[in-house]
This record gives C-alpha cells, sequence and structure tokens, in this order.
C-alpha cells in the first residue's frame, strides 16, 4: 500500500515538473517571436530669460589684450598706453588722422604708438603690417632721439616723466657689437620735415630731463 501511494506521488511530481518544463519553453519561443522597441524621451529642455530679455544679449570683445577699453578718445589715456619700446626696423603700419579713426585703429591694435601732431589730427603706428577700409597705411616714421645707452631703467624713467607731460615718448632697442642699446625717443611723425619743424620749436628745457643734443632721424626702413 505504501509502495503504491510513494509511485502515485512521484508520478505527480514528474508531471508537474514537465507541465513547468513545457510552459517555461512555450514562453521562451514567445518572447522571442515579439519585437522590442526602446524609445529615449528626453527631458523638457527650459530656457530661461536673460534680464527679461527674450534674446541672448549681445557679446563684445575686449579692445585690448590688456583688457583696456577704450570707449572715447583721450589722448592722455591712450599715452599711457602707448607702446614702451620698439624694435629698430621694424615693418609698421602708419596712419595720419582725426581724432575718431585713432580711436577706431587703437580698438583694433594691441600696441600702438601715437602722437598729436596739430589740433584733431594723430600719428598711429601700428608694429604690424594692416589694412583698413578707406585708410591708406604708410611705413615710415621718424622720431627726435634724445640720448642712447645700454641701461634701460633711466630711458623708461625718462618715458614715463614725459609722458606725465604729455609727451609722446617711447624707447628704440637695438644691437650694435653683440650689445644691446637703447634710445629714448620724443614723439613719432611721418616725415622728416614734420620731425624736424617739432625739434625746431621744441623747448628742451620744457622736458624736464637730462639729454644730450637731439636731433631728428628715422627708425624704420
Amino acid at each position: 500500500m505504501e509502495l503504491k501511494i510513494l509511485s502515485t506521488l512521484i508520478l505527480i511530481l514528474s508531471l508537474i515538473t514537465l507541465l513547468l518544463l513545457i510552459s517555461t519553453i512555450y514562453l521562451y519561443i514567445k518572447k522571442s517571436s515579439v519585437n522590442v522597441d526602446v524609445v529615449y524621451i528626453p527631458k523638457k529642455i527650459e530656457f530661461k530669460n536673460v534680464t527679461g530679455s527674450e534674446k541672448l544679449p549681445d557679446f563684445s570683445l575686449d579692445s585690448t589684450t590688456t583688457m583696456i577699453k577704450f570707449e572715447t578718445f583721450n589722448y592722455d589715456k591712450l599715452l599711457v598706453h602707448s607702446l614702451d619700446i620698439l624694435e629698430y626696423s621694424t615693418d609698421v603700419s602708419t596712419f595720419v588722422v582725426d581724432s575718431q579713426n585713432a580711436l577706431k585703429i587703437v580698438k583694433l591694435s594691441k600696441n600702438f604708438l601715437i602722437n598729436k601732431l596739430s589740433e584733431d589730427t594723430y600719428f598711429l603706428v601700428v608694429p604690424s603690417k594692416i589694412r583698413l577700409p578707406g585708410l591708406l597705411a604708410g611705413k615710415s616714421v621718424y622720431t627726435i632721439f634724445l640720448k642712447t645707452g645700454e641701461n634701460a631703467e633711466p630711458i623708461f624713467r625718462d618715458i614715463l616723466n614725459l609722458r606725465s607731460n604729455g609727451f609722446s615718448s617711447f624707447a628704440i632697442k637695438f644691437k650694435r657689437n653683440n650689445k644691446i642699446f637703447y634710445s629714448l625717443c620724443l614723439g613719432a611723425f611721418p616725415d622728416i620735415d614734420s620731425a624736424k619743424e617739432y625739434l625746431n620749436n621744441l623747448n628742451v628745457k620744457e622736458l624736464k630731463i637730462y639729454t644730450y643734443r637731439p636731433y631728428a632721424g628715422r627708425i624704420t626702413h
């Protein structure tokens, strides 16, 4: 009797196991016949207005790499930020312009020299070859040489002193006999005649610096 019950239980368990196996096989076959597409729904992007405006604000570039903006023409300010030193015989672009065009050139140039020629006429020197629409560029620069020496420190002190008194001043650097020299220069001019005229009307004592015998000369090719 017990043997018969045990045999019946084994048979029942076998049938259950067989049914489970058949069910698993059926589900696997059914799943393999179904195509599943994964759809990615991105999160909605919200754009916030900038300062209450419906458009992005305008971007502007700085006037120079020194982060100085020249919004209005100020000759004294431009003198302060002019080039301190220029290599002898450097290729340059020069312009004789009014204050409005002078300001445009300064905004476009990283480095510049400026000198006032008359009430609203300025001489701009840019140490590179550039072309500006409507403006004819020159390449000659003349100046008044005040003194020359190997020690740059007193030369640059004089530059600061001259600029603080409203004079356009800078230094020319050149090499001779394997030595480096610096020449203290006063003003920048488009031709020798204007440089000589300025020198003839110059009151040397007004410069308030020690100088040798000043003379006008060319500093570019």
